[in-house]
């Protein structure tokens, strides 16, 4: 369904416009019915990548293709359901007027637009608000909205940009519930967020974007075994000179419980075998070493580090902030704005 080939992107930056390359010659594929989440940190160049992707900016090198069509072609735009970073709308319109403008502009009729509108509002938590004003929307509310439009028109593919970022708990639960009930009926989603609960509990394919290029493109489950693997040990019936000899073989504090036991998390497969031949030595009594298999979360801060921080703080791209971003063919064309006004 999207077909990546040696992109290059980026973005012109401060007075003098210097261009800042993001995207430094990726190529990936998103397979048809997969979902498929886009990690890197902040600023890795997830939105520029994913603007590229839906039209909104021509890539300065390479290819990006939408089910074999250009992105940004009509074919192409009319096969994806697109949700911007920060969703922008007509302040005056409320949430019902909202999509029936969208789906005007998606050549549905008005029978269709209806329908199908109040009954996403109905899904997406908004069928209460259908009647007010988008200016009065909370930012969760304008989440919501964003996802609705997106959905409008039943596109084959979903790009969807931070589609969970504002909400509270329920919501972010009730919304990732709609993204993985599209998966489970044929939909292709393609989404980037920085929390990666959300990612674990929807997403079968990962991409990940480190320093500009894809550090892994695969399986969800494959990016674990990327990680080393950790174990826990129990035991029991340990002395304190065995206390001593696991501190060692450790090297890590090790303090026994109330109830008598002595448990170590966390450990690497060499500090663990050391644990054991010391508690054997000791006399100890082993009680359980399982294998803790860690989160995507801990597997990826311990790959590429923290997803939420910067990367300018790490060394990399700067921060987008204070900067314009540009088509990458210069100064001519007329800058593409997400679609609305801001409220």
């Amino acid at each position: 369904m999207i077909r990546v080939q040696d992109l290059r992107a980026g973005y012109r930056t401060g007075f003098r416009r210097r261009w800042r390359e993001v995207i430094r010659g990726i190529s990936f594929q998103v397979e048809r019915g997969s979902v498929t989440g886009y990690l890197g940190i902040n600023g890795a160049g997830k939105s520029t990548t994913i603007k590229v992707l839906v039209g909104v900016n021509p890539p300065a090198a390479g290819e990006v293709r939408i089910d074999g069509h250009p992105a940004g072609s009509r074919p192409a735009q009319q096969r994806l359901g697109y949700f911007p970073e920060s969703p922008a709308f007509t302040p005056g319109l409320t949430a019902r007027e909202l999509l029936d403008f969208y789906g005007r502009l998606a050549g549905m009729e008005r029978a269709a637009r209806a329908t199908r509108g109040d009954a996403l509002l109905e899904e997406v938590g908004l069928a209460h608000a259908r009647d007010l004003a988008v200016r009065e929307f909370s930012k969760g509310m304008r989440q919501r909205m964003g996802l609705a439009q997106a959905l409008l028109h039943d596109p084959p593919l979903l790009v969807l940009d931070e589609p969970l970022d504002g909400l509270d708990p329920m919501g972010r639960l009730q919304l990732r519930e709609i993204i993985a009930r599209q998966g489970e009926r044929g939909t292709t989603v393609f989404f980037s967020s920085h929390v990666l609960s959300d990612v674990e509990a929807v997403c079968d394919h990962l991409v990940v974007l480190n320093g500009g290029e894809i550090a892994y493109a695969g399986p969800a489950s494959g990016l674990r075994r990327d990680a080393d693997d950790r174990y826990l040990l129990r035991l029991s019936a340990l002395g304190d000179e065995g206390l001593d000899a696991l501190r060692k073989a450790t090297g890590r504090e090790v303090h026994r419980r109330a109830d008598g036991l002595i448990e170590l998390s966390g450990l690497d497969g060499e500090a663990a075998a050391r644990a054991l031949d010391a508690a054997r030595a000791a006399g100890g009594r082993i009680l359980e070493l399982v294998s803790q298999r860690p989160s995507l979360e801990e597997t990826f801060l311990a790959l590429y580090g923290d997803p939420t921080q910067d990367s300018a703080a790490r060394g990399g791209d700067a921060s987008r902030a204070g900067t314009e971003e540009v088509p990458a063919h210069g100064e001519g064309g007329e800058e593409a704005r997400s679609r609305g006004e801001d409220a």
